[in-house]
């Protein structure tokens, strides 16, 4: 009975040794440096593990939005950077001012929406209601 917990320490070991050779041969693990980050690069870090992709997709994607969203609440017709423009309380009533803001209202996307029908499946609603 003794010789059970040793063999099963030495296999453990051993799978132990194995498995950090094969992480040093594949660079990430470096014997001389500590755990953690250190020794590594960016991609050995972030790219090599595929468990990331999903974290960059998602923080690309809100990175974006947030872009598109800065954009255009900066771009509308009623932000004023200027002290002057800001001021001037007239230049919301000059009808240039009201074919600005209704440019800018009626985008593209939105006259695209307009001329579609607001159902999801307008086929199978038109055979329906026959």
């Amino acid at each position: 009975g003794r010789w059970a917990p040793v063999r099963f320490g030495s296999l453990t070991r051993n799978f132990v040794r194995s498995a950090r050779r094969e992480r040093q041969r594949k660079g990430f693990v470096r014997e001389n440096m500590g755990g953690g980050a250190a020794g590594r690069t960016f991609s050995q870090i972030w790219l090599m593990d595929k468990a990331t992709y999903p974290l960059f997709a998602a923080m690309s994607a809100g990175i974006a939005l947030l872009g598109v969203r800065l954009y255009h609440s900066s771009t509308s017709p009623d932000v004023c950077f200027s002290k002057t423009r800001r001021g001037n309380w007239e230049h919301w009533t000059t009808d240039d001012d009201k074919k600005d803001g209704a440019g800018f209202r009626n985008h593209s996307i939105r006259g695209f929406f307009q001329s579609v029908k607001p159902s999801m499946m307008p086929g199978l609603n038109e055979s329906m209601s026959k």
